[in-house]
């Protein structure tokens, strides 16, 4: 839950986008960060725990990789201050 507040408070979101109309149509997951889209290309079924796990992986994803670029953004701030 930390992983998916912090996410959505510096405006990352994923979602699930179908891939084709009609009733439960499979989809692919969507990365908003900032407004930049990465759609994936794996296709999915809905309401699977498959989907649930990647969802929350990719949140994972793009929490370890904006700290770590917050945290290399700090270094550098470091280093040039010394």
């Amino acid at each position: 839950m930390k992983i998916f507040k912090w996410c959505t408070k510096n405006d990352i979101r994923v979602y699930r986008e179908p891939v084709t109309s009609g009733k439960k149509p499979d989809v692919i997951i969507v990365l908003d960060y900032k407004g930049q889209i990465k759609k994936g290309t794996q296709v999915f079924s809905q309401h699977t725990t498959e989907l649930t796990n990647k969802i929350a992986e990719v949140y994972e994803w793009a929490y370890n990789n904006a700290q770590e670029a917050i945290q290399r953004q700090l270094n550098t701030k470091r280093d040039n201050i010394g």
